[in-house]
């Protein structure tokens, strides 16, 4: 679809994320800038449709209460099974409502809290890498803006936001982002190391055992 000289182009989208933390529990900044004429970008709205890999994880619960004190606003489309390793989970997919941010005008910025998932024991290394891909970025500008003829970009219908589920019609633009994607290296254990956690595993257990039964003898004797 062509677009005649007196339309308006299409808002340019400027994107950078990072991981911080460290551990099992990371936090994923996202931010982004809208660009273009005032009058074009000002009433935009922003959404990031994330694809979270099946080596990390987004806790419904926390989540939830994030979301109660309008901290986050995040929309699972995927159930998420919290207690699963990574070679018994899928990927899941998640709406994300970032907030103005005011740090610059037309800018918004999420902090979506990120777990790690355990991995099977390794051979040779004691991490192993998981790569969260660019997002997809879905903007609305109101019912004209945008002009829809500004590019053959494809339009999305996804819920206006978490108060209001009715459905808006995003438009999905390319963008810039730094850096291209995120690797989180996530510790694993290793497979020659097996022979000497089981076996400690095993003395701890019958060791606990052992204990508890004679903590419910001694009950048990006295209290007769």
């Amino acid at each position: 679809m062509t677009v005649s000289a007196n339309e308006s182009p299409c808002p340019q989208l400027l994107v950078r994320r990072e991981i911080v933390n460290k551990g099992f529990h990371r936090d994923l900044v996202t931010r982004v800038a809208v660009q273009g004429p005032s009058e074009q970008v000002e009433q935009c709205k922003v959404l990031i449709q994330e694809l979270i890999p099946s080596g990390l994880y987004l806790d419904p619960y926390q989540l939830s209460s994030l979301r109660h004190h309008n901290l986050t606003e995040v929309l699972l489309l995927t159930a998420v099974d919290v207690e699963a390793p990574e070679y018994l989970s899928k990927g899941l997919t998640a709406l994300v409502y970032p907030k103005s941010d005011p740090s610059c005008a037309h800018c918004f910025i999420s902090t979506v809290p990120l777990h790690l998932r355990y991995h099977r024991p390794a051979a040779q290394t004691d991490t192993v890498s998981v790569t969260l891909q660019n997002p997809k970025l879905l903007v609305d500008c109101g019912p004209d803006l945008p002009p829809r003829s500004c590019s053959p970009h494809p339009v999305t219908d996804a819920p206006c936001d978490l108060k209001d589920k009715s459905p808006c019609q995003w438009l999905e633009l390319p963008y810039t982002a730094d850096p291209g994607e995120l690797i989180v290296e996530v510790p694993v254990g290793l497979t020659q190391d097996r022979p000497l956690v089981n076996t400690v595993t095993l003395i701890v257990t019958v060791l606990c055992a052992g204990m508890i039964l004679g903590a419910v003898y001694r009950h048990g004797h006295g209290s007769v």
